[in-house]
């Protein structure tokens, strides 16, 4: 597991002071990028290799709201670890300060290959970061 602590900003709210699914979503690819980078691979690093990550099929399941200035925590989790060659699951569990669950993202990611235009496997040297037998980097 990966996490990492946020507050809620004005532009991740809406009227009513509490958090948009449009900032939940931005919170998991946050999240994901900063996994990447923890783990050594920056964007120059990803494009060195002509590999990126595709996202798809988003689901947000919310059970408690945050509200503006709120610290939350985000934890990542691999749902999906056999990966079926290109495809692999993720979970992004939002808790408040009382720890308590408040949303969960579920996304689908692909690896894609920028010379071949197509999806692909991880290279060998990215995907053992995303296996329950690898240490996640330093979670915080």
């Amino acid at each position: 597991m990966f996490q990492r602590k946020y507050t809620v900003k004005g532009e991740d709210v809406n009227d009513f002071m509490l958090i948009e699914n449009s900032a939940y979503l931005k919170y998991t690819s946050i999240l994901v990028e900063t996994f990447l980078f923890v783990n050594g691979f920056t964007k120059l690093k990803m494009n060195s290799l002509k590999v990126g990550l595709q996202k798809k099929n988003d689901t947000i399941k919310q059970y408690k709201h945050l509200i503006f200035t709120e610290v939350f925590t985000v934890k990542l989790n691999f749902i999906a670890l056999g990966m079926c060659e290109q495809k692999m699951n993720i979970e992004i569990c939002f808790y408040n300060q009382k720890n308590e669950l408040c949303a969960v993202v579920k996304r689908e990611l692909f690896w894609f290959d920028y010379t071949k235009w197509k999806t692909i496997a991880p290279p060998k040297v990215i995907g053992k970061y995303f296996t329950k037998k690898s240490s996640y980097g330093n979670a915080v």
